[in-house]
């Protein structure tokens, strides 16, 4: 279990994704052929997990924390040394990510088509409508429409 992916096993992450996809636990212990008590506890020990990636990926980072919400596996914080937002994010697809605020060089960047895939990625997982022209955006455009829905959401 690594860093990237949360700490998780592969089942506490089929779990933690499922109810951060909107399924009740009755609903994925049923899928997964497993007890509620099981989902429960399993999403405990995820949420504890990510929590503890998101912080330790921040302390790394040198970012002062904000706000963490681990079963949204979102972590604000600000960076003082790019001085600027910064936000961490864990999916089941992305693992852990980090994502600073700031108006880049997407177009002479080699990771441009990796970061915009990345970034419609957590729009889709997080269930965040996106403009119409979004894949035609620059990554750094992208990003500030997709974590400006995300931060102010939880304002």
């Amino acid at each position: 279990m690594a860093l990237s992916t949360g700490y998780l096993t592969s089942k506490q992450k089929q779990i933690w994704n499922l109810k951060n996809k909107g399924l009740l636990e009755t609903n994925i212990a049923r899928r997964l052929n497993i007890t509620r008590q099981t989902v429960h506890k399993a999403l405990d020990v995820a949420n504890t997990k990510v929590s503890q990636a998101l912080q330790e990926t921040a302390r790394l980072n040198k970012i002062k924390v904000k706000t963490v919400d681990p079963a949204d596996g979102i972590l604000m914080g600000y960076s003082p040394e790019f001085k600027t937002d910064a936000l961490i994010t864990f999916s089941a697809k992305n693992g852990v990510q980090v994502w600073y605020r700031h108006d880049g060089d997407c177009e002479n960047c080699d990771q441009l088509q990796t970061c915009k895939t990345m970034l419609l990625d957590e729009a889709k997982d997080r269930d965040v409508q996106l403009p119409r022209d979004s894949d035609l955006m620059l990554p750094s455009k992208l990003a500030e429409i997709l974590f400006s829905k995300i931060m102010g959401e939880r304002k």
